[in-house]
């Protein structure tokens, strides 16, 4: 996990981890059949490492703590650049993951949430987890800041307004919003689809 949090998952190879665990590469086939095995175990301690958050007693406390699973959740795995990539590639069945999905489910229960739904939910939740956390990891290893967000709004302000005339007039609002607040925006649409539609 340290090679992949250092070097990310691209440049993290099988010789870097078998020479980290002072072996050598042929001998981390006999507990990995390839790289995607061991990129699967990697996923699945990162998913273990998830701070989970219970509800409280109030009726509507599944919701605050499905939405801070998942801001955990991105957390997690943004440290580990690549991860996330993994994951949607993946669909993950070992017991990180597992622990992952059954609170994730418990909370839904908890919330009267169909079975149905509920799996539909993690399913969902896992794919916006992991593609927030590759534009998490993007955004900080590029460097793109505040000069990127001024190039955008201004190729939105300066759009030709017969094709673009509400891009254009929203160009503030489209560009305004941090991380944060998007990625809070995110998840209350995506537990009100769940719990709603």
């Amino acid at each position: 996990m340290v090679l992949i949090q250092e070097h990310g998952v691209e440049k993290t190879t099988l010789r870097q981890v078998a020479e980290r665990v002072e072996t050598g590469p042929a001998s981390l086939y006999a507990y990995f059949a390839n790289r995607d095995a061991l990129l699967e175990h990697a996923l699945d301690a990162a998913y273990a490492q998830v701070q989970l958050v219970d509800a409280d007693g109030d009726e509507r406390g599944w919701r605050e703590a499905l939405a801070g699973t998942i801001v955990n959740t991105i957390t997690t795995l943004a440290q580990y650049p690549g991860l996330g990539s993994v994951a949607l590639g993946t669909i993950p069945v070992l017991s990180g993951a597992l622990r992952l999905a059954e609170h994730e489910l418990m909370l839904m229960d908890d919330g009267g949430i169909a079975p149905e739904r509920a799996a539909l939910g993690v399913d969902l939740i896992a794919q916006f987890a992991a593609s927030s956390a590759i534009e998490r990891t993007v955004r900080r290893t590029g460097n793109r800041g505040d000069g990127e967000r001024q190039h955008v709004l201004s190729a939105y302000e300066n759009a030709d307004p017969e094709r673009f005339p509400q891009v254009r007039r929203q160009a503030a609002l489209l560009t305004g919003p941090d991380e944060r607040t998007r990625r809070d925006f995110a998840i209350r649409v995506l537990i009100d689809g769940i719990e709603g539609a």
